[in-house]
């Protein structure tokens, strides 16, 4: 399936693909990125069996964090938007709670390397 990304998307499969570009995907890794917010369609998804089309309703984006917003209190997309935007790889970190460590132990890395320099 044809899409449009939304978001930045580094993966080993597709390489890096930067918002606006435009990817050939699989229909499932295609279909679990749209529902994820991280791209759009650009074309009717192919009839899966049965006859019946695939999904096609993309999920309003995720609300924008307002104010301080503690990771344990982020959703999923939250967390993957905050890392996106402060430069935070999520290697393999795919479930919930593997995102929020890795986010977690990247900026309590960084505050430590803060304070490291200020002495």
């Amino acid at each position: 399936m044809r899409v449009e990304m939304l978001r930045l998307m580094v993966n080993p499969k597709y390489g890096t693909q930067p918002e606006g570009s435009i990817v050939d995907m699989d229909d499932d890794d295609a279909e679990r990125r749209i529902a994820a917010g991280e791209c759009r369609p650009l074309e009717e998804p192919r009839k899966k069996r049965g006859g019946r089309p695939a999904k096609t309703a993309t999920p309003p984006p995720p609300a924008p964090i307002d104010g301080p917003v503690a990771v344990e209190d982020m959703t999923v997309d939250q967390l993957k938007i905050y890392a996106a935007d402060h430069d935070i790889d999520l290697g393999d970190a795919r479930l919930k709670d593997e995102i929020r460590a890795t986010v977690a132990a990247e900026l309590e890395r960084r505050r430590d390397e803060d304070e490291g320099t200020g002495d």
